[in-house]
């Protein structure tokens, strides 16, 4: 017993103490908080790049649908058109709260919703963000016009995030 207590008096002596003093413990846990702010941050922005990337993919999707119907068919199609003859289904809800089916479509982060030109030679395709989503995620239009020369043409483009549906001129070309 008596060795065991000489060594406990040496290493008390020489200033050394086991274990972490209370400010280092709080200094830990600070720092381990101030990372998991971070990282919670990160995985949020990384959540809401995903669901936009996706919007674009889809968008894209869409509109490939969309041409190749008036391809085969020589004009625009509904979303009823699309699912039933192009088989643009997969992974969309046809039902959006208080929303008919035929106006549009989403993928549980977006609604899209094709509005046709007057001389049925082009559309747009909005896809604007779910109610719980406007604050966070930037809205898409993709339109489609024909030019003098009957060629089409067509541009994505982005709105930055808003509650309220943005004018006309905050939309700009969206680059990747």
């Amino acid at each position: 017993m008596r060795p065991r207590a000489a060594h406990l008096r040496s290493f008390a002596a020489r200033g050394q103490t086991r274990g972490a003093s209370l400010i280092e413990a709080l200094l830990v846990v600070v720092a381990l908080g101030v990372l998991l702010a971070l990282s919670a941050l990160a995985y949020q922005w990384a959540v809401v790049v995903a669901a936009e990337r996706r919007a674009v993919k889809n968008v894209r999707a869409m509109v490939t649908a969309q041409t190749a119907y008036f391809a085969t068919q020589g004009r625009f199609g509904t979303w009823e058109q699309l699912i039933d003859h192009m088989g643009l289904l997969d992974g969309f809800e046809r039902r959006l709260a208080g929303v008919a089916a035929s106006e549009v479509i989403g993928d549980g982060w977006y609604g899209y919703s094709f509005r046709f030109e007057s001389n049925a030679a082009g559309f747009t395709l909005d896809a604007d963000p779910q109610p719980a989503y406007v604050r966070r995620c930037r809205r898409f239009r993709y339109r489609l016009r024909s030019t003098v020369s009957r060629r089409q043409t067509g541009i994505i483009l982005a709105a930055l995030p808003s509650e309220d549906s943005p004018p006309e001129s905050a939309y700009q070309p969206f680059n990747p």
